[in-house]
């Protein structure tokens, strides 16, 4: 299901619980009914869609957005994770808004609380009110609120804060009024309390989680048989921050999943085309991450490549009364840790709230992909997605041995056809195979230690470098400080055939 059908198939269920049509922009109604969803299940707000569920439009939809984002951020009270989003239907302009269910209940709007009863939205009574703040007493107990035992201000990466508040003010979805302190800011989203640090901040911003919340690491895994096994061929645990983590999960992907190379008929000008869905297996992972159950000391995420699939997996099953099979249509989201979840919605990483599975959807079936599938099992949800491998498959590995010899040779023997240079003795042909057999083991090898993996010198290791990238065996990928070495397409292609 598409962005634009799951809007249709909004409208077409009508006004409920969680759904309420708005013809025109009217701010107070607006902002009733979104708080009245903050203190329920969450909600969405359609507008410009009569209540007969015909489209009806907004005209000038997207500063009317913006005035309205601004206006229920500055106006309901505590903060909340609002989504205003424009989309066009019959080829209108209509403004959803979107809210998940409020973790800092009651919400207020102007001095007054709202419910949700049935599809009327109103003022709250007392025992609504008691009700609410239960509510809010039970989520202060939850785990994420919980102070990490031992834990200071020295132990954050403080880098980190900076540049996530710097991110929140250039989406605009956070507190305006924060004066860029960063206690002010830690304290203000409930993540530093009376000078302890929750288990949430120190999972966002902590210098070194894993030693203090140890079920918080990432495991990634290319393993060389389809069936689970103890045989891998790369093996990593990632025990940082979990926004550093996005960001080294994504480069491992670029990594080992890759690109193919292209070129148009009409300029023979080489182009760079993805092999997977990126955006699709980001949205896994920060699916993974942020509804991971942390409180289970045994919880984790592991990402896991095999010769015919990728899958992605957490700890923590799906919402009660929650099948696989919702998770293709139209929900909203139940985060498991929604400080968390807001961190991640305000520096813009979650831009569609509990649509992001659909996207998952989308984006990989229009590449070719067999859809997606969700399966739950034994409190793990695993999402996986068949047909999306390693760049060098479980053949190639097995075989490289084999076939690196040939490979090399025939790379040589190229570039004395081409007049590149006009041969090598048998010594540097086996010291450029076995630089080759290195960097097959271990992708992304710096010269340093193909030099220590081979027992040779740096210089002559430098040559063979040389060398290898001149006939287009291997090529550098990734920043001079932090990159390293890597077979190339045309050496990948030859392995495989042999």
């Amino acid at each position: 299901m598409n962005k634009i059908d799951s809007i249709k198939e909004l409208i077409n269920k009508g006004e409920n619980k969680q759904i309420e049509f708005i013809e025109v922009n009217d701010k107070t109604a607006i902002a009733k009914t979104l708080c009245s969803f903050l203190n329920n299940d969450g909600g969405q707000i359609l507008i410009g869609v009569k209540d007969n569920k015909s489209v009806i439009g907004i005209p000038n939809a997207k500063s009317v957005a913006k005035i309205l984002n601004d206006f229920l951020i500055s106006q309901i009270v505590p903060e909340s994770s609002i989504n205003v989003l424009i989309e066009n239907i019959e080829n209108k302009d209509i403004i959803v808004i979107e809210v998940i269910i409020g973790s800092k209940q009651p919400y207020v709007f102007q001095g007054t609380i709202y419910v949700r009863k049935g599809i009327k939205t109103v003022m709250a009574n007392a025992t609504d009110v008691t009700s609410l703040i239960n509510k809010r007493e039970e989520a202060n107990l939850h785990w994420e609120r919980q102070t990490t035992v031992g834990a200071d201000i020295s132990d954050l990466d403080l880098g980190e804060v900076r540049n996530t508040i710097r991110e929140i003010n250039k989406t605009g979805k956070g507190n305006p009024n924060l004066s860029g302190d960063l206690i002010e800011f830690l304290e203000h989203y409930g993540l530093y309390k009376a000078g302890k640090i929750t288990n949430a901040c120190m999972l966002l911003f902590g210098n070194e989680p894993a030693k203090y919340i140890p079920q918080c690491r990432v495991r990634m895994t290319i393993f060389k048989q389809n069936k689970i096994s103890s045989e891998y061929i790369y093996d990593k645990l990632l025990e940082t921050n979990i926004f550093k983590v996005v960001k080294q999960v994504e480069e491992f992907f670029e990594i080992n999943l890759g690109s193919k190379s292209i070129f148009h008929s009409n300029n023979w000008k080489r182009q760079d085309k993805l092999r997977y869905p990126k955006q699709a297996l980001r949205e896994g992972v920060l699916n993974a991450i942020i509804h991971r159950d942390y409180k289970n000391s045994s919880g984790s995420v592991l990402i896991g490549i095999y010769p015919n699939r990728l899958e992605i997996s957490n700890f923590g099953g799906l919402p009660p009364d929650w099948k696989p099979q919702d998770l293709k249509f139209n929900h909203l989201s139940l985060p498991r840790n929604p400080d968390i979840a807001h961190m991640f919605y305000m520096k813009g990483y979650i831009e569609k709230i509990g649509r992001g599975t659909l996207m998952i959807i989308d984006e990989t079936t229009k590449m070719g992909f067999k859809e997606p599938i969700w399966a739950v099992k034994a409190s793990f949800t695993t999402l996986t997605f068949a047909g999306i491998t390693t760049i060098i498959t479980n053949k190639q590995k097995d075989g490289a041995n084999d076939g690196v010899n040939d490979v090399v040779n025939e790379g040589i023997n190229d570039g004395i056809n081409e007049g590149v240079f006009d041969g090598v003795n048998e010594a540097v042909k086996e010291g450029l195979i076995r630089v080759v057999k290195v960097v097959v083991r271990n992708p992304g090898i710096v010269a340093n230690d193909i030099a220590k993996s081979i027992k040779k010198a740096k210089a002559t290791t430098e040559r063979y470098i040389k060398l290898l990238r001149t006939i287009k065996l291997i090529e550098f990928k990734g920043a001079p400080k932090t990159g390293g070495y890597y077979l190339t397409e045309k050496a990948e292609n030859r392995i495989s055939k042999k």
